[in-house]
């Protein structure tokens, strides 16, 4: 650790520090509420691949950066044992993918607000049903929304002894 302080100070002291505050955009209360956010887009694909992608814009998450919250809710959505979204989307031959999250990059988190997104890879099938698709996602949504985070304690710790072994065990 101390290397890699030492590294960091060298190679970044040469640039100044001109002092000024990061830049808020606090006054754009709601940049994603016009009309053309609240629909459909059916989009033709350059492959032959069927996707749904759900997209919410949610109030700026930078504030709980130490806890990560959408982090959280990208685990439980994207979990592909029994019992979730995506076991139940392929018993039904709809789906034979799914991922939920946000990238935490300044395009989806900055001080304006926070994009999480759910896509699903359709089946054929699927995509004849995307509608009944898009309606399971919402479902689980709200049904992590009833819940709430109380009862998901033992989640958040598999989820910390996860992310330390992809850390400690990484190549080189």
């Amino acid at each position: 650790l101390d290397t890699l302080e030492k590294w960091v100070t060298e190679i970044f002291s040469e640039i100044p520090n001109n002092g000024l505050p990061k830049p808020s955009f606090g006054h754009l209360t709601q940049p994603f509420d016009t009309p053309e956010f609240h629909k459909l887009y059916r989009v033709v694909p350059i492959r032959k691949v069927h996707s749904l992608s759900i997209t919410w814009a949610l109030p700026p998450q930078e504030q709980y950066y130490r806890v990560k919250p959408l982090h959280y809710i990208s685990w439980l959505v994207g979990h592909e044992g029994k019992g979730s979204v995506l076991s139940f989307l392929r018993k039904k031959f709809w789906a034979l993918a799914l991922y939920g999250g946000n990238g935490e990059t300044g395009f989806e988190q900055n001080s304006t607000y926070s994009i999480f997104s759910i896509s699903v890879t359709l089946t054929d099938e699927g995509y004849k049903h995307f509608y009944e698709v898009a309606h399971v996602v919402f479902q689980y949504v709200k049904m992590l929304q009833k819940r709430g985070p109380d009862k998901r304690q033992v989640i958040w710790e598999e989820i910390q002894k996860i992310e330390a072994n992809e850390f400690h065990y990484q190549e080189q």
